[in-house]
């Protein structure tokens, strides 16, 4: 890159920032508005988590074409398309019955399904490799300040002006990154391989890759246990620990709090110590030990203490998920965006299930651990990832496919 491009990157990542925050800001925000909703439409638990679900679902389908698409349009427009999409929600007042609310929550998947792969093509297009796990740690940094906002805002200020004016609010917010990409957005076109790009035959080549495989495994356990417990566990310390609802909002949005200094960790401990696979085979045991705590143990304290190393573990090592894609051999911006949509895909699959079990087996069984404890086991798939992959740090092995 050339001074100039060197320099606009910071520019380019500064740009993207706002529409990660948004990205998170909408994406758990019906789970501490779920009563809400619930009273105002007559839902059982199983039907209103279909607003959470319809999110990842819709980005589990949207995410691969978006990628082997996006280069032929442009990583530009398309990431400007996508974050225009999840601004969705400024629409819901207008009309508050729940298939609208259903429909613009599906609009926000496919936008945030667009969104994700493009950040991470537009990382790799900007960024040199030993910046990589720092700008990914705060680029996903970024998604969890989203996610904790909108769990400490979302019932005040839905109690306030009505649950529908949140996702007002936050559309706006989403739809100021939109404004905010297109003047100052830009590709670095030096690095762009889009003439010579080939979508069938970029797409098969990285989704049969074994290191694509193991990404996915590695993400569908931990999405899934991750979404279910942060859209559930609200509702679970409200009629099961006794808590308000606004306690039991402010309780689980520690998850994303410490998450946000989670990330940042995530991405300067792999950078300094050149490896990135203990960062995912830790976390995984963690997550799952401390999220059984959650459930079984009653002490508040302890239970504190478990979110808050659920909120740690949960979180650090998604920079190096996003950090191994650009590090193997052979790889190029646009390559990238299809492993990741690839790995993305699968995860959120994943997560669009999970809120779905837990809820209907709640209804069915009148309790939440065994949901909970399915999912806490199954967080488990992390680990058995990290020790098949290979190390792409500069500490590590020598790079493999």
């Amino acid at each position: 890159m050339d001074s100039n491009s060197n320099r606009y990157r910071w520019v380019v990542e500064g740009s993207l920032l706002p529409i990660q925050i948004a990205l998170g800001l909408n994406f758990l925000a019906p789970a501490p508005l779920f009563p809400f909703i619930m009273q105002d439409f007559g839902l059982e638990r199983g039907i209103v988590s279909l607003l959470v679900a319809s999110v990842t679902v819709m980005m589990a389908m949207i995410m691969l074409p978006a990628s082997v698409l996006a280069p032929k349009i442009g990583l530009k427009r398309s990431l400007a398309l996508g974050c225009l999409l999840m601004s969705s929600g400024v629409l819901i007042p207008l009309n508050s019955s729940f298939a609208n609310l259903l429909l613009l929550r599906i609009l926000f998947g496919v936008g945030a399904g667009i969104v994700l792969p493009m950040t991470s093509a537009m990382v790799a297009q900007w960024f040199s490799p030993k910046e990589l796990p720092l700008i990914n740690g705060i680029n996903v940094a970024s998604q969890s300040v989203g996610v904790a906002i909108s769990m400490f805002l979302a019932v005040p200020v839905g109690s306030l002006l009505g649950w529908q004016w949140v996702f007002c609010i936050f559309g706006i917010f989403t739809f100021g990154g939109f404004v905010l990409w297109l003047f100052v957005g830009r590709e670095n076109v030096s690095m762009s391989d889009s003439i010579g790009f080939s979508s069938r035959g970029v797409l098969f080549e990285v989704v049969r890759l074994r290191s694509t495989i193991l990404l996915q495994l590695a993400v569908a356990g931990m999405f899934a246990a991750y979404v279910a417990f942060s859209t559930w566990l609200p509702v679970f310390f409200n009629e099961v620990r006794g808590l308000s609802l606004t306690h039991a909002s402010n309780v689980v949005g520690i998850l994303p709090v410490v998450g946000i200094v989670a990330t940042i960790c995530g991405g300067v401990f792999p950078a300094k110590l050149g490896l990135r696979r203990p960062f995912l085979i830790f976390p995984g045991i963690i997550f799952s030990v401390a999220s059984l705590g959650v459930v079984f143990l009653d002490s508040l304290l302890l239970m504190y203490l478990c979110v808050i190393v659920m909120g740690i573990a949960g979180w650090i090592y998604l920079p190096s998920i996003f950090t191994i894609p650009m590090e193997l051999s052979g790889m190029t911006p646009e390559k990238v965006g299809v492993m990741t949509a690839a790995t993305l895909a699968v995860g959120n699959f994943a997560s669009f299930l999970s809120p779905i079990l837990v809820g209907f087996t709640t209804d069915i069984l009148g309790s939440y651990a065994p949901a909970f404890t399915f999912f806490a086991v199954g967080s488990l798939t992390v680990v058995v990832a990290g020790i098949l992959l290979p190390e792409t740090g500069p500490k590590g092995a020598p790079k493999s496919q």
